[in-house]
């Protein structure tokens, strides 16, 4: 595959655009009832507050039965070009459809969340906003900060993007885009070294492909890194143990069936193709991931 036909996964915002604004209104002044000047005053001992318990992590059980929020995953967002094959055709979105699909969320009412918000609700079981959704955008293309970002924080999205060794290369992210993106409050995660397949990875390559990623994102970013994604949504079992190791809290997978035993480590994605527009686009995150609560 040529580089140009694999691309970064996205971050996360969160602004206030597409959400309808709140409004509070002001409380009425308190009124104080008169005393009488002999009383003498009471006073009485504030209650010791309840102390709220910590929350405990979910089984794996609890953790896979919560992994029911759809997430999406992008790749190239730019027109289509003559030698664009046909497998490069479907991971390739128009910037025109792009707007069209997140101005249909939208107008659906769902509401895109950060990859933090969604760890918290499947690992500990936090309140999620209604009909929730997660965004990502795998391998690093220049179009996620040129095309994606502006479109974004237009909404008040937010979104997830995994990097690669592509990073710096014509036509993909830069170390500047990354900061900008990072800046503008999107979610940084990794994509291995050079888009290998884990579920083909020997085990003495798991420190080039897994930890010196993150470690390469954590210096340019200056915050560590614990989010990544899959190449092709390709993992093993085996590999699973080599991401723990290299300090990933959470890794998303495409769509295969969670894995009952490491439900954080095979988070489920789909990628809407081009074709879809706003109303298969919404039907599809029912059919595929059960009806928006």
């Amino acid at each position: 595959m040529r580089r140009r036909d694999f691309l970064a996964a996205g971050g996360v915002l969160a602004l206030a655009g597409c959400s309808r604004s709140r409004t509070t209104s002001a409380a009425p002044p308190a009124t104080t009832a008169p005393t009488s000047a002999s009383a003498a005053p009471t006073t009485s001992a504030a209650p010791s507050p309840t102390p709220t318990p910590a929350p405990t992590a979910g089984t794996p059980a609890e953790i896979a039965a919560r992994s029911v929020v759809p997430a999406l995953c992008y790749h190239q967002l730019r027109e289509f070009e003559p030698d664009d094959g046909a497998y490069t055709r479907t991971i390739t979105t128009p910037p025109g459809v792009f707007r069209a699909q997140m101005q249909a969320l939208c107008d659906g009412g769902r509401t895109p969340i950060t990859a933090a918000a969604l760890i918290e609700h499947l690992e500990l079981g936090t309140p999620l906003p209604a009909k929730p959704v997660l965004l990502t955008f795998d391998d690093g293309s220049a179009t996620h900060a040129t095309v994606a970002l502006p479109v974004l924080q237009e909404l008040g999205f937010p979104g997830v993007f995994p990097m690669t060794v592509v990073l710096g290369k014509e036509h993909w992210l830069s170390e500047d885009d990354l900061r900008r993106v990072d800046a503008a409050g999107m979610e940084i995660g990794a994509h291995t070294w050079d888009h290998q397949r884990l579920d083909r990875l020997p085990d003495d390559q798991s420190t080039t492909q897994l930890d010196e990623p993150r470690a390469t994102l954590g210096a340019i970013l200056g915050h560590p890194v614990d989010l990544m994604a899959y190449p092709y949504g390709a993992w093993a079992p085996a590999t699973l143990p080599h991401v723990t190791s290299a300090g990933y809290r959470a890794a998303f997978q495409l769509s295969d069936p969670v894995e009952a035993t490491q439900p954080l480590l095979t988070i489920r994605r789909i990628m809407p193709p081009p074709t879809w527009d706003g109303a298969t686009f919404l039907a599809h995150l029912d059919s595929d991931f059960g009806p928006a609560a």
